[in-house]
């Protein structure tokens, strides 16, 4: 789900795959067996950040209150989980070396990862272990086709693409893209506009916001250059409440579009006069929303509740975990496979057909080819628009076919 759940800086890395850090000769390719009765799976995040970037605390709690949910229901296949955590804590030269370490622990899988500062070589290392990572968060070319990707949605550029597609349809034309400043920000309009003028739609100012910068209200102001009145927020929740803070200053009239998976319903609450009028993209239905309508919203609930995690302060985010595991858990079950390994993991993800997500997504077909070439692992091209209405989200139905957007094709 959606790890996006991800961060801004990460968006225009879609572009560019990182710089190469060398292999060890340990990246080779290894049987991954889970011993002891239990599925030993793993997962890379930055839990912690020393430098002062991304961290996402809030997934890993939310994987371990997964697994611990899961197992608490009799885990996969007979057996339980055992989760191998490894925190890069946002430097690249730990992303590689947390990959080498799931080669060398023997995980079966990977959950959930999120590996935007070296990208390319965590992707190789875990090529060449045939490490299968279920729910990765697409942050770089080099994942988008990589073999061992299994993503459950397209990533963070496809929130972006659904908030825009929602501007459109309701007559806003003339967008702009508020981004944080990086080296290929500016690639990012390439990859949306096309979508955006096949649905008559055009993003008409770009706006980039530098590192540790303190007046938002030229933001703001930028945002409505050339007749723009819709604003992407392509900016995590720190950089976002700061440019509604200046909207609020300056009573702007601006439509914004957000991301939910870095905001709580405590952070759209503190901004209801935007957030109650803004269009919001998911790619699962957001914690508070009807679970008679998405019946996996209420054990996902629970189980967060179980780890300590409040529904008003569970980011987006969250989800994208529980599903990973909720993924692995079904494809197993369809599949059976005599003995769990890496090697049967990845066989069963070849095979299984339709996996129930429980209606926090359409039924999975991990092989699915995707409608956009830039992104052949993609198989599940669905993304939700969502609405605040005050107290909790409303998701609408159905979802948003993204790849088809990107494609040059109406939605």
């Amino acid at each position: 789900m959606r790890v996006f759940r991800k961060a801004v800086g990460v968006i225009a890395a879609v572009t560019a795959a990182t710089a190469l850090i060398p292999l060890a000769a340990a990246d080779g390719a290894t049987s991954a067996q889970s011993s002891s009765g239990t599925i030993k799976v793993g997962s890379i995040i930055s839990a912690t950040n020393p430098s002062g970037g991304l961290a996402l605390p809030q997934a890993v709690q939310a994987l371990k209150a997964s697994i611990a949910g899961f197992n608490k229901r009799g885990g996969a296949n007979g057996q339980k989980f055992q989760l191998d955590f490894c925190d890069a804590a946002g430097d690249a030269n730990k992303e590689a070396d947390c990959a080498r370490k799931m080669v060398s622990d023997h995980v079966v899988a990977t959950l959930d990862d999120f590996t935007y500062n070296n990208s390319a070589t965590t992707a190789k290392i875990l090529e060449n272990g045939k490490i299968p990572r279920i729910g990765i968060n697409l942050a770089d070319v080099s994942e988008f086709s990589s073999p061992v990707s299994w993503p459950l949605s397209a990533g963070p550029i496809a929130y972006f693409v659904t908030m825009g597609q929602a501007m459109i349809k309701a007559g806003h034309k003339k967008l702009a893209e508020v981004i944080v400043q990086t080296p290929t920000a500016g690639a990012v309009k390439s990859l949306l506009e096309p979508g955006f003028k096949a649905l008559g739609g055009d993003i008409v100012t770009e706006v980039q916001i530098p590192p540790g910068a303190t007046d938002y209200s030229q933001f703001v102001a930028a945002a409505t250059q050339n007749g723009a009145d819709a604003a992407l927020l392509l900016v995590d929740y720190p950089d976002a409440s700061r440019f509604m803070d200046a909207m609020q200053q300056l009573n702007s009239k601006l439509l914004v579009g957000v991301s939910a998976s870095s905001f709580t319903i405590d952070n759209f609450k503190k901004y209801s006069a935007i957030t109650k009028k803004a269009q919001i993209a998911d790619a699962t239905p957001n914690v508070t929303s009807s679970a008679k309508q998405f019946p996996g919203v209420t054990q996902f609930r629970r189980d967060m509740l179980a780890g300590g995690l409040t529904i008003n302060g569970l980011k987006g985010q969250a989800s994208g975990a529980w599903t990973s595991v909720l993924a692995l858990v079904n494809v197993l079950d369809q599949v059976k496979p005599a003995t769990v390994t890496n090697d049967t993991v990845t066989s069963a993800l070849n095979t299984a057909k339709d996996v129930n997500m429980e209606g926090l997504m359409p039924p999975w077909t991990p092989t699915n080819p995707s409608e956009y070439s830039l992104f052949p692992r993609v198989s599940n091209p669905y993304m939700f628009v969502q609405h605040f209405n005050g107290k909790t989200i409303d998701t609408q139905t159905p979802p948003v076919d993204v790849m088809a957007i990107m494609a040059g094709k109406s939605s």
